[in-house]
């Protein structure tokens, strides 16, 4: 059941266009495997074409060619890589937010894996994400920080690029709840969640069950 938290960060991200639109790009491209359309895109936003094109610009930094396609090399502009995907069998280092990837989840079509590290013990952290859900975790204690809405509130000031270095990098995986003990408690009003708690959170099932069909309806 929704709480406070829940319900506060699903406020935060549904009506924030250009975060649509950045799920946009990564369901219709598949990560950057191929290109989209101004046409597709602005399809799935449900929005006119030119206001596609300039959400397209703040989500994640691309502008469609001449052609009218639109390219996406790196979902998450701005800062160095921090942990790596595997996709169709694709090695992609990205960089963002532990919490993004159960949203990407939510509008792929295909698998991913994750590999990552836990920033306290260094243990690796493997997981593997099938469409809309997760399929293993190792270890299985992993945990997913999320800052409070309170604290994310400034993403609606910020550019991407410095929501990516800035805000981001405070939203990892950690190994396990006692090792996410020090983040809690510079963390006020953050909480973690462990991996298969996530697919079930509210701003996850939003695009989930609003966003990714009329992704998906569109893509390629």
């Amino acid at each position: 059941m929704a709480d406070e938290f829940d319900r506060n960060w699903l406020a935060l991200i549904a009506p924030l266009t250009w975060v649509e639109a950045f799920y946009a790009l990564i369901g219709l491209t598949r990560l950057g495997e191929r290109p989209t359309t101004v046409e597709r895109l602005a399809a799935a936003l449900q929005r006119p074409e030119e206001e596609a094109i300039k959400l397209a610009w703040k989500a994640s930094r691309v502008r469609p060619d001449k052609t009218g396609r639109i390219h996406l090399d790196t979902p998450w502009p701005g800062a160095s890589p921090r942990r790596r995907l595997l996709v169709d069998g694709r090695k992609l280092p990205v960089s963002g937010c532990a919490p993004d990837l159960f949203m990407v989840a939510a509008v792929l079509d295909v698998p991913f894996r994750v590999e990552d590290t836990c920033p306290v013990t260094g243990a690796p952290i493997r997981i593997a994400f099938a469409p809309g859900s997760v399929e293993r975790v190792d270890p299985p204690e992993t945990v997913v920080a999320m800052l409070s809405p309170e604290q994310a509130n400034t993403v609606t000031e910020m550019e991407i690029e410095q929501i990516n270095m800035d805000l981001c990098v405070q939203q990892p995986f950690f190994s396990s709840a006692e090792a996410a003990r020090g983040w809690l408690g510079n963390h006020p009003g953050g909480r973690v969640f462990p991996v298969a708690e996530m697919v079930h959170r509210p701003f996850v099932t939003h695009i989930r069950d609003t966003w990714r069909p009329r992704i998906l309806a569109n893509a390629a």
